[in-house]
């Protein structure tokens, strides 16, 4: 996944986070910064309005991305694990026009997302985050004759 395609996610997640975090947001706000920082493996899938769509990801961590804006309001839902790993539920609502609703695992141990979902039209989005054993895929050039 190149810095384009991942800041629409990281977009999504932080919300377009102001300099100091709004109510409720700081644990949200801290993952959002941080998942811009690590690799990380993304399965994000798309139902609703068609058959189901899954596109697999691999995030390596875009240097230098700042993300700014208004951020609206979040509250705690509650503790859940996510793939058997500790997490804290958020509810995640953006105050900006073309906002969009969504409901974030924050992991207790190592502050990253977990897992994300949202509804934007007809379509329900989920990503959920994996952080080992990410690495990039290998590229090969097809020789030319």
């Amino acid at each position: 996944m190149n810095r384009c395609s991942l800041l629409p996610i990281a977009a999504l997640l932080a919300a377009a986070l102001p300099v100091s975090a709004a109510s409720g947001c700081d644990a949200v706000v801290a993952a959002g910064i941080k998942v811009l920082q690590v690799p990380a493996h993304l399965s994000i899938t798309e139902t609703g309005g068609g058959p189901e769509i899954r596109r697999p990801s691999i995030s390596t961590a875009p240097p230098n991305v700042r993300i700014e804006g208004q951020f609206g309001t979040c509250t705690v839902l509650r503790d859940e694990a996510v793939g058997g790993e500790p997490a804290t539920l958020y509810k995640v609502h953006n105050k900006s026009e073309d906002a969009v609703d969504a409901q974030i695992w924050v992991s207790k141990l190592r502050g990253l997302p977990l897992k994300q979902s949202y509804d934007l039209d007809r379509s329900h989005t989920e990503i959920r985050y994996e952080y080992t054993n990410v690495t990039a895929p290998t590229v090969s050039e097809s020789k030319r004759k």
